[in-house]
């Protein structure tokens, strides 16, 4: 991990997600200040934006900080983008976004510079100078929460594809006779094992009589729509059938995808972040190393290692700080 921070200068950084918005100004892995809000409280982009300008304010206020002090405003997002331009072309988890021209909206309003890239690239960067993937030149971090995104560092470069959205893990395919997915394919690792296709799939058994009441301290018949992955979880380790089935899906083809991984990018190093990390190992991470022991190919599964982030719940903000670094000339110490 890169310690010597004294002189890494202030940036801001903007964890836009389908369910929150953070911001923060920070220098390195240290947060002066943090700002929350939740997105669904602002569905359109005019919105969101607006709420964003005033969150930033906020985070200088309680830093103590000036915009002048600033170097420069990282923004991680969860849609698939232009990220040389910084248009947006879509959210999937807000429909109101079609192509927001976002950089633009950002410099007109800011005098610094402003960088955007999709939420799993900036929390990979944040990973591979400031947490698990220090030491490291080829990493993937893949993050499993509301959806499933990924970065991928190829010797010691961030991996962007011809109009930069290379990385796209969470829409490998990986039953092609599976449900359709936001993206519009067909049975993606996002559809299965990600937070919402858990939680979706246990509403649909609940509507079809399945009952989850084994749950500890759940009353079910009175949240069908508060239903999300953490209450299948709990309802999975108190034995409800239905719901040790939908995690025990959700991780073979967690299991499946970093086999995929795995054979295609031969990393050094699998990073694994978003809230299902949290979930009791056993039930989800543990099942998917067992898919990856009996199905990856052997050469490249032999060095590589599968690690949960380092940087828990604060890596997007962390990340959209280290999209500053690595992307505005603000140097960092090298990655030993």
């Amino acid at each position: 991990m890169v310690t010597n921070l004294q002189n890494t200068p202030l940036v801001v950084g903007v964890d836009l997600g389908g369910t929150q918005l953070r911001v923060s100004v920070l220098r390195g892995t240290h947060l002066l200040s943090r700002v929350s809000a939740l997105t669904r409280d602002f569905p359109t982009p005019d919105l969101i934006i607006s709420r964003i300008f005033s969150a930033i304010q906020q985070a200088l206020e309680e830093a103590n900080s000036t915009l002048h002090q600033i170097v420069g405003i990282g923004i991680g997002q969860p849609g698939s983008l232009d990220n040389r331009t910084g248009l947006v072309f879509s959210f999937p988890n807000l429909p109101a976004w079609h192509n927001v021209p976002l950089q633009h909206i950002f410099q007109d309003r800011y005098a610094r510079p402003i960088f955007i890239d999709d939420d799993a690239n900036t929390a990979a960067l944040g990973e591979f100078y400031f947490g698990q993937g220090c030491g490291y030149k080829n990493m993937v971090y893949l993050t499993i929460s509301t959806g499933i995104g990924g970065g991928v560092i190829v010797d010691g470069q961030l991996m962007r594809g011809a109009r930069g959205t290379a990385g796209e893990l969470g829409h490998m395919t990986i039953d092609w006779h599976g449900e359709r997915c936001s993206c519009g394919n067909i049975g993606c690792l996002e559809s299965i094992a990600s937070g919402t296709a858990i939680a979706r799939r246990a509403r649909k058994a609940i509507a079809q009589g399945a009952h989850f009441s084994a749950a500890p301290n759940d009353c079910i018949e009175q949240q069908q729509d508060e239903v999300d992955a953490q209450f299948v979880a709990r309802a999975a380790i108190a034995g409800v059938p239905e719901a040790r089935a939908i995690i025990r899906d959700a991780a073979e083809a967690l299991g499946v995808g970093l086999v995929n991984i795995i054979n295609i990018f031969n990393p050094e190093i699998i990073v694994l972040g978003g809230g299902l990390t949290q979930m009791d190992e056993a039930l989800l991470i543990e099942p998917a190393r067992r898919i990856v022991d009996a199905r990856a190919m052997r050469i490249p599964y032999k060095d590589v290692k599968i690690v949960k982030s380092q940087l828990g719940p604060d890596v997007g903000l962390i990340g959209a700080g280290a999209l500053v670094y690595s992307r505005g000339g603000s140097k960092l110490p090298e990655n030993p």
